[in-house]
C-alpha cells in the first residue's frame, strides 16, 4: 500500500521565499531587534520585527517586513547616469493592494529584496510618498545603500517610531492621556513635572514621593507643607512608606531648592535602582553648577554614567549633563561629541517629551559652540520648539504676569489685603530655573536665574543685604554681564555696599567657570572699589598673572570677549583698593611692557597708568616711561600726564603743542592758569578756527562726533585767561541751531562752572541764548554720544541758573521741585550756590529725595554750606548723618567737593567722618584732603 504524501515535493519558490525570511530574521537578531514570523496571518507581512535601541532596550515600536528573494527582483537596476553604478532596484506590481496594505498600516512596513548569492538585504520604507505610478500600478525603489546591517541601525529605528503620533501635550490637555512607565517616572517628575504632579485643581492631595518631587519641580510649595519634612510625613498616616529612598531624595531636593543648601543632596547616598540613579546625579549636577562647581557636578555624573542597566534615554539625560559641564570647563569638542550621541533620540524617543527636551538641549549646545559657517538655525528653531520649553516659557510669563500685576496694584494704590499669600513670583521663576537647570539647559538656566535674581534686586530692601547677596551671586553666576554690572553701580551709588564687599571676598578668579568668567571680571571693575586690601591683592595678583599669559585662559576656557581688555579693566576697578606694595609689581609690570599698539589694551593700560598717580613714579620710572615709543596715542596720552606733572622740561615741550592746538596735551598739562598768556591765546585762536569749521559744518548738516569739546575747551581758556579770551565764539556756537548736541552740552555745563569768572557784560550776552536753548524742541536720539540723562534744554536752563542764582525766584525754585528728577536737582544746586533764607531748610528736604542725584545735589550743597562757615558740633553731626545715609555716591561727590575748598576746622570734620569709608577713592581722597 503506497503512503499518500510521502513523495510530495515543495515548490522551489517556497524554499526560496523560506530561507530568505529566515536569513533576513537573522540579519534583524545580529542588530538586537526581536523577530517573529507571521505564518499563519500572512496578508503581506513576512516578519513582526521588534526594534530594540543598540543597548538592547525594547523601544515598544514595531515594524512589518516583506521579504522578496530571488534574483528576479534584482533585474530592475536603476543606475547613476554619471558613474554608471547601481543606485538601488526596481520593485513593482500591477496591483496596488500590496502597496496599499504596506503604505496605510497603522505599523511602519519595509520591503526587503534578499540577494542570495551575495548574501545581501537591501530595505526600504514604504510610504505613499516615495511610491511612483507605472500607469498600470506603483514601484518603489530599494537604495542599494540601505542594508540591513550595523550601518542601517538609525535608519531602521527611525523607521520603527516615525508613524506613532504622541498625545496632545498642548495647554491643560494632559493627564489620564498620557501615562508615564514606572521606570521614567523620576525623569519625568524633573524634567516634564505638569504628566507626573497632582493637577492643582484637584485640590490639597498627599501625593508619593515621585509626585512631591514634581510639584517641588513645579514650585508648589505650599502645596507641599504636609510632607515638606519627614516629621509631618510620619503625622501624615496616609503617606505611604515615607522613609523610602525617594523620599530621602525629596528631602534633600527640597533643602537645597527651598534654602539653597547642598548638604542633602551632597550626604544622600547613592542607590543601586537604575530608575533613580539618572536623576540623582541630574539633580546633583544641576545644583553643583548652580552653586558655580562645574567641575564637581562633571565628576558625579562621569561616576555614574558608565553603569550597566541606565535606560537609552537616561544615558542620554546624563551625558547631556556631561556636555553642559564640559563647556563650563571649556571643554567644547568632547561637548559637542556628547552633545552629537544624544540627537541618537531623534529616532528611538520621538514621542517622549524629555527625550526631546534633551535633543532640544544638545541641538542648542551644538549651535552655541560651532563656527558660524556650521550653523544650521533651521535645525536649531525646529529642535527647540518642544512642550517642555513651551512649559517652562509659560510658568515664567506667569510669574511675570503675577509680578506686573503687582506693581500695576501698588501704582493704583490698592488697600486690599490678600491673607496667606504666597510670593507666586518667586515659585514660577525659581520652578523656571529648575526646569532649564535638570534638563541641562544652561542657556534656558541662564536666563530664568538672571530673571529671579533681578526681581529679588528690585524687591529688596537696603537692610536686606543676604537678599541683595545671593541675587548679585546668582546674576555673575549665571553670566548675566549687563544686569550685574547695573546692579553693581547702583548699590555703589545708593548703597548697601556690604554686599560688593562681601562677593568681592568670595569670588574666586581662577575657578570661574566658562559662562562667568566675563561676569566676574565686570563685577571687579565696578565694584573694586569696594574690596578690601587683602581681596583687592588676591585678585590683583591673579590678574597680573593672567595678563603676563593670556593664552592659558583662552586655551582653558575659550572664552568669547577680548580677554586682555576685560583683565585690564578689572585691574583697573581694584587700583584704588590694593596695597602699596600690590601697586608697585603693577608699576613694574606696565614698565616691561612692548610698544602697545592696539587701542582697546593702550587705554586699559592708561587707565592704570593715571590711576597709580603721578607721584608714585620714581624718577627712575618716569625716565623709563618718557623712552617709550610707538604706543597707541591712548596710553601715550596718559603717560605724558604723568611726565607733565612731574618734569618742567616736559610741561614745557606740551606748551608747544598747546600753542599749536593740541587739546590732548591740554588736558595732560594740568592747571590752566599756569599757561602763558601767548600760550593760551595762541590755543585760544586754533580753537576759534576749529569752532568755526564746525558750525559751518552743521549749517551744512555734517557732524563729526567723539573726541574733546572744541566749546568746553575754549570756555574753560576764556575764564581763566579774560584779557585773551574769545567769547564770541562761544555765542556763534550756542545761537546755532544746527549744532549737535554732543558739541554744546558740556559747553554749556562748563559756564554754569565757571559762572564767577565770566565778565558781566559777557553774561548778560549769553543770557538770550541759554534762555532760547531752553525752549528748542527735544532732540530725537540717534547717537551714543548723548547721555540718556543729559540735554542741552536742561544744562542752559542749569547754567542760567548757577550764571545768574540772585535772579532765581522762589516761583522758580517751586516750579522746578514740581517738574521732573532733573528739575529737582537743579533747584538743589541752586539753593546750595545762592543759599537765600529758607534754602538750608529745602536743602534738607531735598536730601531725602528718592531719587539719588537729587539727593547728591542737595547733600553736597549743605556740605559746601557748612564747611564755608565757623564749626558747629551740632550742624556737623546733622551734615555727617546726611552723609552717611546719602550713599556711597554722596560721599564720593561730597569728599570731591570739599578737596577744592580752603582748609577749614569745619571742612576737616566732614572730612574724618569718611575716612572709614568703604570706598578706597573716598579714603583716598580724605588722605589728600587732611594733609597739610
Amino acid at each position: 500500500m503506497a503512503v499518500i504524501g510521502m513523495n510530495m515535493r515543495a515548490p522551489k519558490s517556497e524554499a526560496t521565499g523560506t530561507s530568505g525570511q529566515s536569513f533576513v530574521k537573522g540579519e534583524f537578531e545580529e542588530l538586537g531587534w526581536g523577530a517573529v514570523p507571521n505564518p499563519e496571518h500572512d496578508l503581506g507581512t513576512d516578519l513582526w520585527l521588534m526594534a530594540r535601541d543598540e543597548n538592547r532596550f525594547d523601544l515598544g515600536a514595531l515594524v512589518g517586513a516583506q521579504v522578496k528573494t530571488g534574483e528576479s527582483y534584482f533585474k530592475s537596476p536603476k543606475k547613476d547616469e554619471g558613474s554608471g553604478e547601481i543606485v538601488g532596484w526596481w520593485y513593482a506590481e500591477g496591483d496596488d493592494s500590496h502597496f496599499d496594505y504596506w503604505s496605510e498600516h497603522t505599523t511602519p512596513h519595509i520591503l526587503v529584496l534578499r540577494d542570495a548569492k551575495t548574501k545581501t538585504s537591501y530595505w526600504v520604507h514604504v510610504t505613499s510618498e516615495v511610491l511612483q505610478s507605472t500607469g498600470k500600478g506603483n514601484k518603489i525603489l530599494v537604495p542599494a545603500s540601505q542594508t540591513v546591517d550595523e550601518s542601517s541601525r538609525e535608519a531602521l529605528t527611525a523607521v520603527a517610531t516615525s508613524p506613532s503620533k504622541a498625545a496632545s501635550l498642548d495647554g491643560s490637555v494632559w493627564g489620564a492621556s498620557w501615562k508615564v512607565p514606572q521606570s521614567d517616572r523620576l525623569r519625568y517628575a524633573l524634567m516634564a513635572p505638569r504628566l507626573v504632579a497632582p493637577h492643582p485643581n484637584k485640590g490639597q492631595v498627599l501625593p508619593d514621593a515621585t509626585e512631591a518631587i514634581a510639584m517641588l519641580t513645579q514650585g508648589r510649595f505650599g502645596d507641599l507643607r504636609d510632607v515638606a519634612s519627614p516629621g509631618k510625613r510620619a503625622e501624615a498616616k496616609e503617606v505611604a512608606d515615607p522613609e523610602s529612598y525617594v523620599w530621602k531624595l525629596f528631602d534633600a531636593a527640597w533643602k537645597w531648592v527651598v534654602s539653597g543648601d547642598l548638604s542633602g543632596l551632597r550626604d544622600l547616598g547613592e542607590t543601586t535602582d537604575h530608575r533613580y540613579i539618572a536623576g540623582v546625579t541630574a539633580l546633583r549636577a544641576a545644583a553643583l553648577i548652580e552653586h558655580g562647581q562645574p567641575g564637581e557636578a562633571l565628576t558625579a555624573v562621569q561616576a555614574v554614567r558608565s553603569q550597566e542597566g541606565l535606560s537609552t534615554i537616561d544615558l542620554a539625560w546624563l551625558k547631556s549633563h556631561e556636555s553642559r559641564c564640559l563647556v563650563e570647563l571649556g571643554q567644547l569638542e568632547e561637548a559637542r561629541d556628547l552633545a552629537l550621541e544624544v540627537q541618537k533620540l531623534r529616532a528611538i524617543a520621538p514621542n517622549d517629551p524629555t527625550a526631546n527636551a534633551l535633543v532640544a538641549v544638545t541641538t542648542a549646545l551644538v549651535f552655541d559652540t560651532s563656527g558660524f559657517g556650521a550653523r544650521d538655525v533651521g535645525e536649531l528653531i525646529q529642535s527647540i520648539d518642544t512642550s517642555t520649553r513651551w512649559w517652562r516659557s509659560q510658568t515664567i510669563a506667569n510669574g511675570l504676569e503675577r509680578y506686573f500685576d503687582k506693581q500695576f496694584d501698588n501704582w493704583g494704590r490698592d488697600s486690599s489685603v490678600i491673607w496667606a499669600a504666597s510670593d507666586t513670583v518667586w515659585t514660577s521663576l525659581r520652578s523656571a530655573t529648575l526646569l532649564a537647570g535638570l534638563s541641562a539647559d544652561h542657556g534656558g538656566w541662564r536666563n530664568a536665574m538672571s530673571l529671579l535674581a533681578r526681581r529679588e534686586l528690585m524687591k529688596a530692601t537696603s537692610a536686606d543685604t543676604e537678599i541683595i547677596l545671593e541675587a548679585l551671586t546668582d546674576l555673575l553666576r549665571a553670566g548675566a554681564k549687563s544686569q550685574l554690572v547695573l546692579a553693581v553701580r547702583k548699590l555703589g551709588d545708593d548703597g548697601p555696599v556690604e554686599p560688593l564687599v562681601i562677593l568681592t571676598g568670595s569670588l574666586r578668579l581662577e575657578s570661574a567657570p566658562r559662562s562667568s568668567l566675563g561676569s566676574a571680571l565686570a563685577f571687579l571693575r565696578y565694584a573694586g572699589d569696594f574690596a578690601e586690601v587683602a581681596n583687592a591683592d588676591r585678585h590683583a595678583e591673579w590678574l597680573l598673572l593672567t595678563l603676563e599669559n593670556p593664552a592659558q585662559i583662552r586655551d582653558r576656557l575659550k572664552p568669547l570677549f577680548l580677554v586682555e581688555t576685560a583683565l585690564l579693566e578689572s585691574l583697573g576697578g581694584l587700583m584704588r583698593s590694593i596695597s602699596p606694595t600690590m601697586k608697585r609689581r603693577v608699576m613694574d609690570h606696565i614698565l616691561r611692557l612692548p610698544a602697545i599698539e592696539d587701542q582697546s589694551l593702550a587705554s586699559g593700560y592708561g587707565r592704570l597708568v593715571a590711576l597709580v598717580g603721578g607721584d608714585q613714579w620714581s624718577e627712575d620710572d618716569r625716565a623709563r616711561l618718557s623712552a617709550r615709543t610707538d604706543d597707541n596715542w591712548e596710553l601715550e596720552d596718559d603717560v605724558h600726564g604723568v611726565l607733565a606733572a612731574n618734569d618742567p622740561d616736559f610741561r614745557d615741550g606740551l606748551q608747544e603743542k598747546i600753542r599749536n592746538g593740541d587739546l590732548i596735551a591740554l588736558g595732560n598739562f594740568g592747571k590752566v592758569t599756569d599757561l602763558p598768556r601767548d600760550v593760551a591765546e595762541a590755543a585760544i585762536q586754533h580753537l576759534v578756527t576749529r569752532i568755526e569749521t564746525q558750525v559751518e559744518q552743521a549749517r551744512k548738516g555734517s557732524y563729526g562726533l567723539g573726541g574733546p569739546e572744541l566749546g568746553q575747551a575754549i570756555v574753560v581758556l576764556n575764564a581763566w585767561h579774560r584779557e585773551v579770551a574769545r567769547w564770541d565764539v562761544v555765542e556763534m556756537l550756542l545761537s546755532e541751531h544746527m549744532s549737535h548736541p554732543s558739541h554744546i552740552i558740556d559747553t554749556l555745563d562748563s559756564l554754569g562752572k565757571v559762572a564767577e569768572q565770566i565778565p558781566f557784560s559777557e553774561k548778560v550776552l549769553l543770557k538770550p541764548l541759554l534762555e532760547e536753548i531752553t525752549q528748542r524742541p527735544a532732540y530725537e536720539r540717534d547717537t551714543a554720544f548723548i547721555p540718556l540723562n543729559s540735554s542741552p534744554q536742561s544744562a542752559a536752563r542749569l547754567a542760567l541758573l548757577r550764571i545768574f542764582p540772585d535772579e532765581v525766584a522762589d516761583s522758580t525754585i517751586q516750579d522746578l521741585l514740581a517738574g521732573s528728577d532733573s528739575d529737582r536737582e537743579v533747584a538743589a544746586t541752586v539753593a546750595g550756590t545762592r543759599r537765600a533764607n529758607g534754602d538750608r531748610n529745602l536743602l534738607s528736604s531735598l536730601a531725602r529725595d528718592v531719587h539719588p542725584q537729587v539727593r547728591v545735589a542737595a547733600i553736597v550743597g549743605l556740605a559746601k554750606w557748612f564747611a564755608s562757615e565757623n564749626y558747629v558740633p551740632a550742624t556737623a553731626a546733622v551734615v555727617t548723618v546726611l552723609v552717611r545715609r546719602g550713599g556711597p555716591l554722596t560721599a564720593t561727590q561730597v569728599s570731591r567737593c570739599l578737596l577744592g575748598m580752603p582748609r577749614s576746622e569745619a571742612r576737616d570734620a566732614l572730612l574724618r567722618s569718611l575716612a572709614n569709608h568703604p570706598s578706597a577713592l573716598v579714603r583716598a581722597r580724605v588722605a589728600v584732603g587732611l594733609t597739610d
